[in-house]
C-alpha cells in the first residue's frame, strides 16, 4: 500500500475482463466507422492503451467476422442466413460479440451470425444442424 492507503494493484474477477476487453472490441468498430479525424484519432488512443493493458493480462479478443465457419468453432452461433449466391460453403458474416481467451483458454465464447449456402448439394455445412 502506499502512503495513502491506496493499494499498488488491484486483482479484477475474470468476469470484469471479460467485460473490458467487450468494451475494448466495441471501441475499436467505433473508431473504425467514425467519420470525423479528432474523433477517430481519441478513440484509437484509447483502444491502443486498452489494448495493451489487455494484453499484459494475457487476455485476447477474437472476432471471427469474415472467416470460413467451421461446425467446431467456439462461439455460440445466434442466426443463420441463407445466401443463394454463396458457394457451397459457410461464413462467419456477424461478430455480435467477441470470444475472450486468457492465456490461450476461452474464457468468453462470443457469438456469431453465419451466412451459409443455400444450396442442396447434398453436402452439409454443418450450420445450425
Amino acid at each position: 500500500m502506499s502512503a495513502a492507503g491506496i493499494p499498488s494493484e488491484l486483482s479484477i474477477p475474470m468476469g470484469g475482463a471479460c467485460a473490458l476487453a467487450v468494451e475494448c472490441w466495441r471501441l475499436t468498430r467505433a473508431s473504425e466507422l467514425t467519420k470525423d479525424a479528432s474523433g477517430r484519432s481519441i478513440l484509437r488512443h484509447a483502444v491502443r492503451h486498452l489494448t495493451k493493458m489487455l494484453e499484459e493480462l494475457d487476455i485476447e479478443v477474437i472476432d471471427f467476422a469474415g472467416r470460413a465457419y467451421d461446425a467446431g468453432m467456439v462461439p455460440e452461433v445466434v442466426e443463420v442466413r441463407e445466401d443463394l449466391e454463396l458457394p457451397d460453403r459457410a461464413i462467419v458474416e456477424e461478430t455480435v460479440a467477441p470470444t475472450i481467451t486468457w492465456r490461450g483458454q476461452v474464457v468468453n465464447p462470443g457469438q456469431i451470425v453465419v451466412r451459409h449456402s443455400g444450396g442442396s448439394s447434398g453436402q452439409s455445412s454443418g450450420v445450425g444442424e
